[in-house]
């Protein structure tokens, strides 16, 4: 198509987020009513259709002790490397912490002396290693949480 040639349809896609439920409520009624809006400026119809996503990955702070101690007992304090933000990532597992309480932690699994490649790059090399400490690390707060739940 040339670059003069107006469409008679565009379509825009992205991906909504938020840190909790009211807030992406939120954001989706304004999204709807600022598409609608600014169509209608223009003489044009906008539909709008906003599929619900993974929600947000927010760790109780029960939880999120239960693992700290985990990884401090299993890996020594220095292993412990704060996220510092809320992971706004799609992660299935924000489904099942919206049914249960749980706690999403990383455990490193870079090759010694690789740079660091994200999870879902087709780069990815795991240093198979790390299964064996991640299993260590579930294993102890299983412990923990089994010891907290009983006490």
């Amino acid at each position: 198509m040339a670059s003069n040639v107006i469409p008679e349809t565009a379509m825009l896609t992205g991906t909504l987020r938020a840190m909790d439920a009211p807030t992406r409520t939120r954001l989706a009624t304004e999204v709807a009513r600022i598409a609608t809006d600014i169509a209608a400026g223009y003489g044009v119809r906008a539909e709008v259709a906003i599929e619900r996503g993974t929600p947000p990955i927010v760790n109780p702070e029960r939880e999120a002790s239960w693992a700290r101690d985990a990884v401090v007992t299993t890996l020594g304090a220095t292993a412990v490397v704060p996220f510092g933000i809320t992971n706004m990532g799609g992660e299935d597992f924000a489904f099942y912490m919206e049914r249960i309480p749980g706690c999403f932690l990383r455990i490193g699994a870079r090759l010694p002396g690789e740079e660091p490649t994200a999870a879902h790059s087709p780069r990815f090399d795991v240093a198979e290693g790390a299964i064996l400490v991640g299993a260590s690390v579930l294993a102890q707060c299983a412990r923990i949480a089994s010891r907290a739940h009983l006490s």
